[in-house]
């Protein structure tokens, strides 16, 4: 079953109405598409739902999930890390202390085989350190990951302004390199670029 949460259906009422949402659902979810404003308690609520234990693909791209790390989007993760498969993160607001902290839960989401984290503001050596945590996933095949910190600015969560194209060859070059050491030539990481890419 396939659920998306749209911000015109729910708006501000998103926290109960995902409940009553959930709760009359007959079947276990396997898409969970949320492009609204979710709260914490609608993390923990999912988390402690049983309609989640089944779910295949989880978008919540768009949500600020800053203040849910650490706590509530890891204990998510964990209980549907033996399912998952694709994942967007896609501009959360996640920072490189907010990686670190759900690292752990994604390394143990052995099916997982997308995941998306373009527009957050996150370093190089933070993305180096996904890679290598995550190589040993051998289902993950394809990373959208964001423009480092280094090679352009973010504002508000977004990268803004020129790719400084010398950095994010270097950022690229490393990546390849360390696909390579860590024998993981099958993995694709690629850049979302707001303009072409270097």
């Amino acid at each position: 079953m396939k659920l998306h949460i749209a911000p015109q259906e729910f708006g501000r009422w998103i926290s109960v109405l995902s409940q009553m949402y959930l709760g009359g659902l007959q079947k276990p979810l396997e898409t969970l598409i949320c492009s609204c404003t979710l709260l914490n308690t609608d993390i923990i609520y999912l988390s402690q739902s049983l309609h989640v234990t089944c779910l295949k693909k989880l978008d919540l791209s768009g949500n600020d999930l800053s203040y849910m790390v650490p706590g509530s989007l890891e204990t998510l993760l964990e209980k549907i890390s033996g399912t998952l498969q694709h994942l967007n993160l896609n501009h959360c607001q996640l920072k490189d202390a907010h990686l670190s902290a759900i690292l752990p839960a994604l390394c143990h989401c052995s099916w997982l085989h997308y995941l998306g984290l373009s527009d957050n503001p996150i370093s190089q050596a933070s993305l180096l350190s996904l890679l290598e945590h995550t190589a040993g996933l051998m289902e993950l095949k394809q990373v959208l990951y964001p423009i480092p910190v280094e090679c352009c600015t973010y504002l508000h969560g977004l990268s803004w302004g020129p790719v400084n194209k010398d950095k994010m060859y270097q950022v690229q070059a490393k990546i390849q390199n360390l696909l390579q050491a860590v024998q993981r030539a099958d993995m694709q990481w690629r850049p979302h670029c707001p303009s072409p890419c270097p």
